[in-house]
């Protein structure tokens, strides 16, 4: 895998250092807005904190350190407990992803911060990783809006089909190894550079 060559261990680490970021954020946001609509399931399975390890997903970060777009460990949610029943999970599976676009110009407020109180070298490792989490939380926003099982998105199908949350939980592994492929295979285009480049000029 010619990829792997290219990589640098300065790009490695601070992919890995992005996608806990997006993990742990994405993972809070979700949780976050499950239980502002009266959800507490998330909360009970330890998913509402900012820690990215209940987040995180080994494939969603490798896949983060190579092509710079991964995902989380999916979240369980009780629709019955939702008050909006399922346009609630509609509203977490479009809303979260939304949401989480906001931290992108918000890491670009931070960089003269960081660069004011750095020391040069500290700060530009600071500054290459805020870029890095943002091209990866560009690509893995993208990513997730796709109605998978295992993505956020696939918490549409869901929302459509409540009674088959055990048929596409049991779905995910195969679908995200699937998925997995489609990435190696140069299958699944990135855009997260047009959408950066529309989040700094709007």
């Amino acid at each position: 895998m010619n990829f792997l060559n290219n990589l640098t261990m300065e790009e490695i680490v601070t992919r890995v250092v992005a996608l806990l970021i997006f993990a742990a954020l994405q993972g809070a946001i979700l949780a976050g807005l499950a239980r502002a609509m009266g959800d507490s399931r998330p909360r009970h399975d330890g998913r509402l904190t900012l820690n990215p390890f209940p987040h995180l997903a080994v494939l969603g970060l490798a896949m983060a350190v190579l092509f710079r777009m991964g995902w989380i460990r999916p979240l369980r949610y009780d629709v019955n407990s939702n008050r909006l029943g399922r346009w609630g999970l509609v509203v977490i599976a479009l809303g979260g992803p939304l949401l989480m676009l906001s931290a992108i110009p918000l890491a670009d407020l931070l960089a003269p911060l960081v660069q004011a109180s750095l020391p040069r070298t500290a700060g530009y490792v600071v500054l290459y990783s805020l870029q890095q989490f943002q091209i990866v939380c560009a690509g893995s926003v993208l990513l997730n809006l796709l109605p998978l099982p295992g993505l956020i998105g696939g918490t549409l199908l869901e929302a459509i089909w409540p009674s088959a949350e055990k048929r596409l939980q049991k779905a995910e592994p195969v679908v995200l190894v699937g998925l997995c492929v489609l990435l190696v295979l140069g299958w699944v285009p990135d855009f997260s550079p047009v959408l950066l480049d529309w989040l700094r000029l709007s």
